[in-house]
């Protein structure tokens, strides 16, 4: 077997990860994946546990969890949207610049 294949798949872990007080299997995992899955896991729980109500039940608790990751997750994908702009626009102004600074140096 090729030595980069043997690496992909020795780099494959199986965890199991704790989420509201149940656990549940990740299998094949990448390893370099895993400390994001276990960062996840830590924010679920934080999340959670910061939801807790006594008239919630815990999937009303994790549906509230669910709704302010992708409320945060649209908000960063809006402001990479904005930063990828306003790079696009910062090159278009160089551009220009260039160009009427080349058309100046022209006569």
């Amino acid at each position: 077997m090729h030595r980069a294949a043997e690496q992909r798949i020795m780099a494959k872990l199986s965890i199991t990860l704790k989420i509201a007080g149940t656990t549940y299997p990740f299998p094949g995992i990448e390893s370099s994946e895993e400390e994001v899955y276990r960062r996840a896991e830590r924010d679920v729980n934080k999340l959670f546990n910061e939801s807790a109500h006594p008239s919630l039940l815990p999937k009303d608790q994790l549906a509230l969890v669910a709704f302010k990751l992708a409320k945060e997750n649209i908000a960063l994908k809006a402001s990479r949207s904005l930063g990828d702009d306003l790079d696009r626009l910062t090159d278009i102004d160089k551009e220009l610049n260039d160009y009427l600074a080349a058309e100046v140096g022209k006569k």
